[in-house]
């Protein structure tokens, strides 16, 4: 009977809850969590902090490890890991914050309410000095304002400051200045004033002031360019020369940034200018500006990521490598009274427009250029083209004068050129074209690891005294539309050696008319040289000597012949071959006739020199002897181990000493000692011219 009571007590315990004298389970658990922000109705663009809480189930405050945060709207705000919200645009949104502990999670949330701002609103000209405050964002221009007046009044923009542009508005700097001067931490916004921006909305910022008092730094333009405007976002001109520094310029309508060519320049000091997403170039400037450019920047998806030139040179500068190319629009010539020196720094690319080109001291001013390439950056010339054919622009022209500056070009490639004429100048397709002023000019171009290439006439143009400066190396043509080189016969002395010729439409060096007027050594290329029309060696007063070393190949067009010390003008021909490399005077083509070209002729011609030569298929009439050599005066026995064949007259023809400058020639050049070997001469071997 007890066992049976105490059952039923223990069982009444349990429904209970518990035996009489038993406390109830009092252990903490999380039972609610609470947010607040603060405050809890904000602008666009300003933050609130949301805090959270947590209760047990006793209404106690209960300590959890951390929050979980979101919102429910984030293209109205998001919050971050500290319930931080920042808000984005108008509307509401609820700002939840979770928590976990033993297994049990709760939430709580606020709802955070973002509205529009209060607009600061400019409309009216800035004549007397005036600050536009943070504190009063944003700010709102409408129309265009000008910035200017007789008291010359500064507009100051704070760091951190917004400003919206209503369609077409502009800010304009003319007798004043603006200092614009955000920081990186608080940037200054100059955008569009538009829930959905649309790129050229607005006009942009006109400096219009001359020199170099107004600045920006750390600024961004939005969504400006509009076309009614000055076609960028930004614009100098007027000589305006402010100093940008951490400037953006995205989304134009236009161009990114327009400097006239007018003396507008980048203030001492630019740094970091970059573009981004503009409807033409990131950066149009005149040439005479552009050794202003800010370097550091970053520029993309600009319809044409490139910088756009136009004008002249008259001052010395260095063109900096942005890491985007330069568009030529137009002829530049770098000349003018103070000697103008243009440099092109390593890796800088050149795109050039059709029937366009690059004109150095060629006017009536004297100027240089430096192209400063290296193995690893090297500079570009090339046509602006995505499909580029030969002769699509004109070319590098240098023209040098007596006391100029030695222009250099170093690791560059020069290729696309070849449009026929230019400024004052109808000759020199090649793409590199250097002009010698007749021969007066003292300072020839050095050139080392120069290619030049895909032209539509010669790689190289060499005319009137245009020659190579000593030291010259590493010359590279290939695949030009005409000769290798085309050079004037008394500059071909400065080829250098060591070249490489591969591709071109014909693989020669062409010499130009018509003489040899001082003692030179041709180098022997490893290609032929084409005479196509006739040249002398000699000079007037002294001697002049034209040596050949062995191997090498002259090849005659028709009627053209090679006069030595003719007209009272004395000269030497010094070509002395070997047997496994004799020097070459034969007719320029594949199908040779007898009688091709009119031969060699030596009249005041002491101390000329022709051993193990081969001359063939001379004799054409138009000249005094008809002969492959052909002798007027007697300078003894200057032709050994030769051969001479397929003339229309003879090998050899020696003057008789009637004729006008000759004396009688003795020499019998038939002789065995002599060794020289004559074949299928229609008139002989020997004969009076």
């Amino acid at each position: 009977m007890r066992f049976i009571k105490a059952a039923l007590c223990l069982s009444a315990l349990m429904v209970l809850g518990g035996c009489p004298g038993e406390e109830p389970d009092k252990t903490p658990k999380l039972s609610e969590v609470t947010v607040t922000c603060a405050p809890a109705s904000v602008v666009v663009g300003q933050t609130a902090q949301c805090t959270a809480s947590a209760t047990d189930q006793n209404g106690q405050p209960f300590t959890v490890s951390s929050y979980s945060w979101t919102s429910s709207n984030e293209s109205v705000a998001k919050v971050d890991a500290t319930g931080k919200a920042t808000t984005l645009t108008t509307g509401t949104t609820a700002i939840s914050a979770s928590a976990t502990a033993s297994g049990v999670t709760q939430q709580g949330q606020a709802t955070l309410t973002v509205t529009e701002p209060k607009l600061t609103v400019h409309t009216t000209a800035i004549t007397a000095n005036e600050t536009w405050r943070a504190a009063d964002n944003p700010h709102l221009v409408r129309g265009a304002i000008e910035v200017g007046g007789t008291s010359a009044p500064t507009l100051t923009i704070e760091a951190g400051v917004e400003i919206r542009f209503d369609q077409d508005a502009e800010l304009r700097v003319t007798n004043g200045a603006l200092k614009a001067m955000g920081t990186q931490q608080a940037p200054i916004n100059m955008v569009s004033n538009q829930s959905a921006p649309t790129k050229g909305y607005w006009r942009g910022v006109v400096f219009a002031a001359a020199g170099s008092a107004s600045a920006m730094d750390s600024v961004t333009l939005s969504d400006c360019g509009a076309g009614s405007g000055k076609g960028a976002c930004i614009a100098l001109e007027s000589k305006a020369a402010p100093a940008l520094r951490n400037v953006t310029v995205r989304n134009s309508g236009t161009a990114g940034v327009a400097v006239a060519d007018d003396g507008s320049a980048f203030g001492t000091g630019s740094t970091m200018l970059s573009a981004a997403g503009n409807q033409s170039y990131a950066i149009r400037i005149g040439a005479n500006e552009a050794g202003t450019l800010p370097t550091g920047g970053t520029f993309t998806d600009n319809a044409r990521n490139a910088v756009e030139l136009q004008g002249n040179v008259s001052r010395s500068q260095t063109w900096p490598n942005l890491g985007i190319p330069y568009v030529v629009n137009s002829n530049i010539n770098v000349d003018g009274a103070a000697n103008p020196v243009l440099t092109l720094s390593a890796g800088t690319v050149l795109r050039f427009g059709h029937d366009f080109g690059l004109y150095v001291g060629v006017l009536n001013e004297k100027g240089a250029l430096m192209v400063d390439g290296t193995a690893a950056a090297p500079v570009l010339l090339t046509a602006d083209s995505d499909s580029p054919q030969p002769g699509h622009w004109r070319g590098v022209h240098l023209l040098v004068r007596l006391g100029d500056t030695a222009s250099r070009i170093s690791h560059a490639t020069l290729e696309y050129a070849g449009a026929s004429s230019g400024p004052d100048i109808e000759t020199g397709t090649g793409n590199l074209n250097v002009h010698g002023d007749y021969g007066r000019g003292d300072a020839p171009p050095v050139i080392s690891n120069l290619v030049a290439q895909k032209g539509s006439g010669p790689g190289i143009w060499l005319g009137f005294g245009g020659a190579l400066g000593a030291g010259s190396t590493g010359l590279t043509t290939r695949d030009n539309g005409s000769y290798a080189l085309s050079v004037d016969a008394n500059s071909a002395s400065s080829l250098p050696t060591g070249s490489t010729f591969s591709g071109n439409a014909i693989n020669a060096v062409e010499l130009l008319c018509c003489s040899v007027g001082k003692s030179q050594t041709w180098p022997n290329l490893g290609v032929p040289y084409v005479i196509n029309e006739s040249l002398s060696v000699g000079g007037f007063g002294t001697s002049v000597t034209l040596t050949l070393p062995a191997g090498t190949e002259l090849r005659f067009g028709p009627d053209t012949e090679l006069q030595i010390g003719n007209d009272g003008a004395p000269g030497a021909l010094i070509a002395e071959g070997t047997s496994s490399a004799p020097i070459r005077f034969v007719p320029n083509t594949t199908t040779p006739t007898k009688g091709y070209w009119r031969g060699l002729h030596l009249w005041q011609a002491s101390g000329s020199k022709l051993d193990h030569t081969v001359v063939t298929h001379a004799g054409a009439p138009g000249s005094v002897g008809r002969g492959n050599l052909n002798v007027y005066r007697e300078i003894g026995a200057f032709v050994t181990n030769s051969t001479f064949s397929d003339s229309s007259g003879c090998g050899i023809t020696r003057s008789d000493g009637s004729g006008t400058g000759t004396t009688a020639v003795t020499t019998d050049f038939t002789l065995a000692t002599y060794d020289n070997t004559f074949i299928n001469n229609d008139a002989g071997a020997v004969c009076k011219n």
